[in-house]
């Protein structure tokens, strides 16, 4: 994947690459967001509350918060100087989290959306390749939880199993793999789905603990 770099005149927001021009301006996608850029932003009207669904993320202040952990990261598509049109934002699980239990090993790819706007053009797929790509990957498991009651049924028209499948393909490219564990919330439907990647030095020791955690089982 190749981007034009962008002139810093353009936007207010560092390390910014030109994905393509849309209808509703230039959209441009922004590989980690540093905290002190969101007071600057806004969300677009696609992102928020809904009928029958909600954003993960509503308020700039977790974004903030987000970027201004340890090692966490918001990647955005940005359309103009302001609106985010999408976001990606990834963090270490929490304490009372499962994964926890091996540490910094494991790295949560913690919530995706993109605007009902500006959905069909490859936008979450595009940020999954791009964040991937950063070295830090490599020595760590990342992972997604796929929980079937944060998917927009209406505003993507599909139904629960083609919205699973499309969230499989498209971490499927990024180099994730569809993995069993009896984690209670995952386990909670059939149709929530657990994804994880291994960085290219993640030891086989540190895969094989990974695989007992799947079922609660602690290999120190």
């Amino acid at each position: 994947m190749t981007f034009r770099s962008v002139p810093e005149a353009l936007t207010e927001v560092p390390d910014v690459r030109i994905l393509w021009e849309t209808p509703r301006g230039t959209l441009r996608l922004v590989p980690r967001c540093p905290p002190e850029v969101f007071s600057r932003l806004e969300l677009d009207k696609g992102i928020g509350n809904f009928a029958h669904y909600s954003s993960i993320i509503q308020k700039m202040e977790v974004f903030r918060r987000v970027a201004s952990q340890k090692d966490g990261r918001v990647a955005l598509a940005v359309v103009g100087e302001r609106l985010i049109a999408a976001y990606l934002a990834c963090w270490y699980p929490s304490p009372e989290d499962r994964w926890s239990r091996l540490g910094e090993l494991m790295y949560e790819m913690g919530a995706i959306e993109v605007s009902r706007n500006f959905r069909n053009m490859g936008i979450a797929a595009k940020m999954f390749l791009m964040t991937m790509e950063d070295d830090f990957f490599e020595d760590k498991i990342a992972y997604m939880n796929g929980f079937s009651w944060h998917w927009d049924l209406d505003g993507s028209g599909l139904t629960m199993a083609q919205y699973r499948a499309m969230i499989v393909n498209m971490l499927s490219k990024a180099g994730f793999e569809e993995m069993y564990t009896n984690e209670p919330n995952i386990a909670l439907r059939q149709e929530n789905v657990f994804m994880a990647r291994f960085g290219s030095r993640v030891s086989g020791r540190d895969k094989a603990r990974f695989r007992d955690l799947r079922f609660n089982i602690v290999r120190r």
